[in-house]
């Protein structure tokens, strides 16, 4: 049985000479294969350089943005820093004010007017 099997395999796989009309067709279609495969690649290569400038031009734009994020980043910063350089400014102009109000109040406290200096 297996032997059976065995000589149908080998008589059905046997080498056979392939006729002059399918080599033709078969070299034609690999020479035209050849061609439409060296195309793309042609293609491929020149499109190299624009994939490269894509890419780098997206790089730039992303580190652009990153730059002028940082930078209003960094105005906004010293805006609220003047702010609050203005606002102590104040304060203190104001503090000023109302201590030269105290001294004032106690130094009119503490020296008696003008008609009792003349008098003692």
């Amino acid at each position: 049985m297996s032997n059976d099997i065995e000589s149908r395999l080998k008589a059905a796989l046997r080498p056979v000479a392939p006729s002059t009309q399918f080599s033709e067709k078969l070299v034609a279609q690999v020479c035209a294969g050849r061609s439409m495969q060296m195309r793309p690649r042609r293609l491929a290569a020149a499109r190299r350089p624009l994939a490269w400038w894509l890419s780098a031009s997206l790089a730039a734009s992303v580190l652009l943005g990153i730059g002028v994020h940082q930078h209003l980043q960094q105005q906004r910063l010293q805006q609220s820093g003047l702010e609050a350089r203005r606002e102590v400014l104040e304060a203190l102009r104001m503090t000023s004010q109302k201590l030269n109000l105290a001294y004032e109040a106690v130094k009119s406290q503490s020296t008696p007017p003008a008609d009792e200096k003349s008098g003692a």
